[in-house]
């Protein structure tokens, strides 16, 4: 069963039922009415068909982590005769992506050191520097992740859920740089002219500035203490690096590509960049209502429309809970099956990282980009503290990166979301 065939089958369905709810909508409003039966009853046919091919990909996803659990177990064993026997041609080993910590505990540094003592010798050491590459921005089990944080066990009858977390940056187009800093040219101001003329007449002229900028590149990092037992325990030293060295970098780069305050080492943030389109304030407006106002907002000042939106949890559950007179949610309510956080046609990346009472709605794919230099560069030493006489080691880990900001307009925040 070919899993990477059937989420580029999902992402298409996904794509086509946004392409169909919004051309829905974009109807609807040019008519002035609401969306019928039938068009609503369209949008949900592609849901339920997203649905059932995702609960597919779950499914084959179980399998071969399962799959995968069994051949570490047996790995080694011979048995004769035994026909589901591991081959060549068959291998008991079926991920197609290694986590951070796999590629940390797989590459050649790591095997030196620990088969040749490196971590006992006497006196303070330093390992080689391991360059780990940076597969995905999330660690989950999809197609071009990171891969799990840890390998669950997996129960008959126990369903996942049908998505996973979105996240800032997920939402932007990636890039990689072998430069300290980026130099771009980043839209200033747009005055349409365009205008009907007739034959023979001047044309009228259209005003379009830019403003050279930099982003630098900038590193995240931070380390962690183990024992000399833990780093000679294959499944421990994976499951920390990935669980926790991963993790640290994920939550501060996305905390970063947020609200960096573009003072060094801070890069400079999608909520604090200069020259973003008008803030809407929710006042007496529903957050659902605020929000739809700055996409609004966005599509007729900038000329662009807005693809995704940041809310805070808080926010994001005052949005679920909705209810109206009859005390029936807006949404699908507590009892339907997990969905994609989605508002207007638009998904929602759910963060605390963003401050609470505010949204930031942007074109994130055309008008920002994130860049990293290298991958996560992992290395471990006893030269700190008095580690040395306690056995212990600490591993670092580090990233850089910068980010790059085309078009500030073509984001704007929303406040006041009570």
């Amino acid at each position: 069963m070919n899993i990477s065939a059937m989420q580029r089958d999902l992402a298409a369905i996904g794509a086509a039922a946004t392409a169909l709810l919004q051309a829905q909508m974009q109807a609807a409003e040019k008519e002035n009415r609401a969306r019928t039966t039938d068009e609503i009853a369209a949008v949900q046919a592609k849901l339920d068909e997203g649905v059932a091919l995702k609960a597919r990909i779950d499914r084959a996803e179980a399998d071969a982590t399962t799959l995968g659990a069994i051949g570490r177990l047996t790995a080694g064993m011979v048995i004769e005769g035994d026909p589901a026997q591991p081959t060549p041609a068959q291998p008991a080993r079926v991920s197609q992506f290694r986590s951070m910590g796999a590629q940390f505990v797989d590459s050649d540094e790591y095997k030196r050191l620990i088969k040749g003592q490196g971590h006992k010798r006497a006196g303070s050491w330093v390992s080689e520097a391991i360059e780990l590459q940076q597969q995905a921005t999330t660690l989950d089990t999809s197609v071009g992740s990171g891969g799990p944080l840890i390998l669950p066990q997996v129960l008959p009858g126990i369903q996942p859920l049908f998505f996973k977390r979105l996240t800032v940056g997920a939402l932007l187009p990636q890039g990689t740089t072998d430069s300290n800093a980026l130099l771009f040219l980043q839209e200033k101001t747009f005055t349409n002219a365009a205008a009907a003329v007739a034959e023979g007449t001047d044309k009228p002229q259209s005003t379009l500035v830019f403003q050279q900028a930099t982003s630098p590149v900038q590193k995240i990092a931070h380390w962690l203490p183990v024992t000399e037992e833990m780093l000679e325990d294959y499944s421990a030293i994976r499951s920390y690096i990935d669980a926790r060295l991963r993790l640290g970098l994920d939550l501060t780069e996305e905390d970063e590509l947020l609200n960096g305050s573009g003072i060094a080492p801070h890069l400079t943030g999608l909520m604090t960049v200069a020259g973003m389109t008008a803030t809407q304030a929710a006042g007496a407006d529903s957050p659902m209502d605020a929000i739809f106002k700055e996409i609004t907002k966005i599509t007729t000042t900038a000329f662009i429309q807005p693809d995704a939106i940041v809310m805070n949890p808080a926010n994001w559950q005052t949005v679920q809970l909705a209810k109206n007179v009859n005390g029936q949610y807006y949404g699908a309510g507590p009892w339907a099956s997990a969905q994609p956080p989605t508002l207007w046609g638009l998904p929602v990346a759910v963060t605390p990282s963003i401050v609470a009472n505010t949204a930031l709605v942007g074109a994130f794919q055309m008008c920002a980009q994130e860049f990293t230099k290298g991958g996560i560069r992992v290395e471990i030493s006893n030269s700190h503290s008095d580690f040395f006489v306690k056995n212990l080691i600490a591993i670092r880990a580090e990233e850089r990166l910068a980010l790059c900001i085309y078009r500030p307009a073509g984001f704007g925040k929303v406040t006041g979301l009570a």
